[in-house]
């Protein structure tokens, strides 16, 4: 259900679904009315700060998850084995100013842009990113040797083997 960003609070507020639990670690998606040319008019924001002021406006910051990559989300999420960052108060920018990849996607947005807040379930994102598997290089690798084998065969095929074709 949409919320008006005014409503949303930090976790010192008595949480009630008109006035859910937003802040630091809390993943949201929204409509943002002033986004540029190109850029996301939808972001999915994994919040930093929450009614951050500067220079008079409050702002919703965090990393736009849609800029990166599934791996690196996976990687975000999960700095550790048993740890994850989502819902997690603690979570700030200085966690993440490091990774100049990461740090790209970092964007605020103005209050009043905001439309159509939500609070998205982080535990579904947990339990995707928690099960996904991921390719072993070895793996790849040699799957790659096969493909090339497999190539080199049709486009270099030798002679006994030209023969048996033309003999056919």
């Amino acid at each position: 259900m949409p919320i008006p960003f005014s409503n949303a609070s930090f976790p010192n507020f008595s949480p009630n679904p008109m006035n859910p639990v937003i802040g630091r670690g809390s993943l949201v998606s929204f409509n943002y009315s002033f986004h540029k040319p190109g850029h996301d008019a939808y972001p999915l924001v994994l919040v930093t700060d929450l009614n951050y002021q500067y220079k008079g406006n409050f702002y919703l910051r965090g990393i736009n998850l849609h800029y990166l990559t599934f791996p690196v989300i996976k990687k975000l999420i999960f700095p550790a084995p048993g740890q994850t960052v989502a819902e997690n108060t603690g979570f700030t920018y200085q966690y993440i100013k490091g990774d100049q990849f990461v740090k790209s996607s970092f964007r605020q947005y103005k209050k009043p842009g905001i439309q159509f807040l939500k609070k998205m379930n982080t535990q579904l994102l947990v339990n995707a990113l928690s099960i996904s598997r991921s390719f072993d290089p070895n793996e790849i690798e040699a799957i790659r040797k096969s493909v090339r084998n497999q190539i080199n065969q049709i486009m270099n095929p030798n002679a006994a083997n030209a023969n048996d074709f033309l003999n056919k």
